[in-house]
């Protein structure tokens, strides 16, 4: 499936020209290795935004030379000038141009880590990302954190709520996957195509139940935790992937 991400270029593209990428020999101008980190990082977002690791420095210097403007799918940000003041409170977001030299540089697919919700949770309505409070799950979303350290989207797959956003607000529940009444693989795979991620790079980080509801989703998903024999070896994977995925960032810096 070909993504239409959002054209918000301060030197739009003409109408109706085609989404593919150039070939990098295409491009004259050269960016750094931070700058194009960067891009790549960027490009692993469904709508192109830049991680809160890019630096001010790095976010001003593409967006003078038009990869990087504000996400234009705020209304709060749409029209407005990507000036430093701007990018320092708002983040930065690609533009057209930013799409087409990050597809150039080699970019892949986003990147997105799914993490199974818990049955530990707070006794009132909070976000979905301060629900859960379980030990394991902790572990799960602190291993979101590190793989996605260069860009990509978090979610939790919730049995009664289907696929969250870490900002929305729920009440808490006590329902898990295959009980009556909680989601089915058929609602998960609406709410992807309503959110346009099904091309993605997925990781799902859950007990069997819940890779099984994603993949009907994600085929070709990702499942770390596949076959481990209880929470104690899923925990000492889980660490083992955070080191991994740690010692790599590292290395590309």
């Amino acid at each position: 499936m070909t993504i239409d991400h959002p054209r918000n270029s301060a030197t739009a593209t003409s109408p109706g020209a085609p989404d593919r990428p150039r070939t990098a020999g295409s491009f004259t101008l050269r960016i750094t290795p931070a700058q194009r980190r960067a891009l790549l990082a960027g490009a692993r977002d469904p709508i192109g935004l830049l991680p809160k690791s890019v630096n001010l420095r790095t976010l001003a210097s593409l967006a003078d030379i038009g990869y990087v403007g504000l996400d234009q799918s705020r209304d709060v940000l749409r029209g407005q000038e990507a000036t430093r003041d701007a990018l320092d409170v708002w983040g930065g977001a690609l533009t057209e141009d930013g799409w087409q030299r990050a597809r150039a540089e080699g970019a892949g697919r986003f990147r997105i880590v799914v993490v199974g919700c818990g049955k530990a949770k707070q006794d009132r309505r909070v976000t979905a990302g301060a629900m859960y409070v379980g030990t394991f799950h902790g572990s799960c979303r602190e291993t979101a954190n590190a793989l996605l350290q260069d860009g990509g989207r978090q979610y939790i797959l919730s049995a009664a709520h289907g696929l969250l956003d870490l900002s929305t607000q729920i009440d808490p529940y006590d329902i898990t996957v295959g009980d009556p009444g909680s989601v089915s693989a058929d609602f998960v795979q609406a709410q992807v195509r309503e959110r346009g991620i099904e091309s993605a790079e997925v990781t799902v980080l859950a007990g069997s139940k819940y890779v099984a509801l994603a993949r009907h989703s994600w085929p070709d998903l990702q499942a770390p935790l596949a076959g481990a024999g209880g929470i104690g070896e899923m925990k000492q994977r889980l660490s083992q992937i955070r080191l991994a995925a740690r010692a790599e960032a590292g290395q590309e810096r």
